[in-house]
């Protein structure tokens, strides 16, 4: 099992989670209004860095993990966004 961690645009969020969805997540969980910088430059909600980023927490067996990279990634190519994803080893408590 993976820990699925993905960072967008506000913007990009209903795709993404309707992606996930299509890729098979049994649920998510979502962390709104997470500020930083990245390649994508700074994001801190303010007049000088303006934009918000939220975050994404999906745990993915792996039989589901290639549905859903292929899911993300058609989220990618159609909006042209990048999207940032990480994937952490998980195991269930």
């Amino acid at each position: 099992m993976k820990l699925l961690v993905v960072v967008a645009t506000r913007e990009a969020r209903d795709d993404i989670e309707a992606a996930l969805q299509s890729g098979g997540a049994l649920g998510f969980t979502e962390i709104p209004g997470v500020l930083g910088e990245g390649s994508s430059g700074p994001r801190f909600g303010s007049r000088a860095a303006p934009g918000i980023s939220d975050l994404i927490l999906v745990a993915v067996d792996d039989g589901r993990l290639a549905s859903m990279r292929e899911a993300l990634a058609q989220v990618a190519a159609r909006k042209g966004r990048r999207l940032h994803g990480f994937l952490i080893p998980a195991e269930e408590l």
